[in-house]
């Protein structure tokens, strides 16, 4: 687990939130207030459990207030949508801690006590300009998106039992507990950049006893078992490590990337808008594919019978649990390619970053390129069991179309 101390917040906002990540202070103004309400956001959304699609959404909401908010001072880059000049100088700190705080209180009004706790902490740290002023340029950017987005078909959740008569190759609920699948409807959910949901759908899988999926289901069959001989101990860490949420493992990159390259406000409000929002469409791409092809897990197909059938889950087991919807593509493999491809955008490839997980008893993992991550979080996938190798292919290809969309259509310097 993170070991680092997070600066500027009351010790009590601290206990509800869980933040114990250390930032280095900079000379203000800095992107410190930019990555402290990412990480803010990021810890909410997980207290209020929310899975990774809808915390996804929530984490690009916030960054695009923020975003927007400074963006209205500074006058950098193209708007996402709010562009309010306040016409009297005024503190873009403060302006992105008040777009912060509006958005996740509005999203999570149970704990406005502890966000109000945090805003007048980084409000103290506003020293860029007057923060009244600054404070309601963050306010008119976090009501306007938070507007944006009323009746985007994000809510209400619901599941899917699965097809009353599944035939081979058709996905249905898999251990443990056989629990329906997940956010049926989130497929249609509106992009935050992408001009429809179904933009970079991919192709089918391939048929069930076609040579690319026999070699796929062996090599599953192999890798993703739990008593598996051919699987390396790093192999199963790998399968351990990326069993998080796929956003998580983003988002933390992001926030050190941030301050290795020590980034000056503006590009990290445009750099962390434009990650959360490829993240954020990324997963409404997959989950698209996931309830259009309903795709089996290889956890049935490794159990099923010759005709499809599964009798019982006996005969092969995956390392980790199988997730609660279909299969393809990989949810995992596209989140985290998308947020990769746009940090490598702006920060290249090599860089050192040493990567925490959620995973209890499992230690940090420290990698030299960011192109390493999207590596081994993608197959992480089929040495826990959970995917076939196509599905992630077919996913880290949506992840790359995504990311590159958004960069010639999203925010971006003028």
């Amino acid at each position: 687990m993170m070991t680092r101390t997070f600066l500027f917040t009351p010790i009590a906002f601290l206990a509800i939130l869980g933040i114990n990540e250390v930032f280095p202070l900079q000379t203000a103004p800095s992107a410190d207030v930019v990555i402290q309400w990412n990480l803010v956001a990021q810890k909410t959304a997980k207290s209020a459990k929310q899975n990774s699609n809808v915390a996804s959404h929530t984490l690009a909401i916030e960054a695009i207030a923020v975003y927007d908010a400074v963006n209205s001072i500074k006058h950098f880059g193209k708007p996402y949508h709010y562009n309010a000049d306040p016409g009297v100088p005024a503190s873009a700190v403060a302006a992105a801690a008040q777009a912060a705080h509006d958005v996740l209180v509005s999203l999570f009004p149970g704990q406005k006590a502890a966000l109000d706790s945090a805003l007048a902490i980084s409000l103290q740290q506003a020293t860029d300009g007057p923060v009244d002023a600054g404070q309601k340029v963050g306010a008119g950017a976090a009501a306007d998106i938070i507007a944006l987005r009323v009746n985007d078909g994000s809510t209400p959740l619901t599941t899917y039992a699965g097809p009353a008569a599944p035939t081979t190759g058709q996905y249905r609920p898999t251990p443990a507990k056989f629990a329906p699948g997940i956010d049926v409807e989130w497929g249609n959910v509106k992009p935050f950049i992408l001009a429809s949901s179904k933009q970079f759908l991919p192709q089918p899988p391939p048929a069930i006893g076609s040579d690319d999926y026999k070699k796929a289901l062996a090599e599953v069959a192999t890798l993703g078992d739990t008593k598996s001989t051919k699987r390396t101990d790093d192999q199963t860490h790998i399968a351990q490590f990326y069993k998080q949420d796929a956003e998580l493992t983003v988002n933390e990159g992001l926030r050190q990337l941030a301050q290795i390259h020590q980034s000056s406000l503006e590009d990290a409000a445009l750099i962390f808008a434009l990650t959360d929002i490829a993240e954020a469409d990324a997963r409404i791409e997959v989950w698209g594919g996931k309830y259009g092809y309903l795709f089996w897990r290889p956890v049935t197909a490794l159990n099923a019978e010759a005709d499809g059938s599964v009798k019982d889950y006996s005969k092969w087991t995956p390392l980790i649990a199988t997730p609660a919807h279909p299969s393809y593509p990989s949810g995992h493999s596209a989140t985290v390619t998308a947020g990769y491809e746009i940090l490598k955008k702006f920060y290249g490839d090599k860089n050192t970053l040493t990567l925490h997980t959620t995973t209890d008893g499992e230690p940090p993992r420290t990698v030299t390129s960011l192109s390493t991550i999207e590596w081994e979080n993608g197959y992480s996938r089929i040495y826990g069991g959970i995917h076939f190798p196509f599905e992630n292919s077919a996913a880290q290809d949506i992840g790359r179309k995504v990311a590159a969309y958004a960069l010639q259509n999203g925010p971006a310097r003028l």
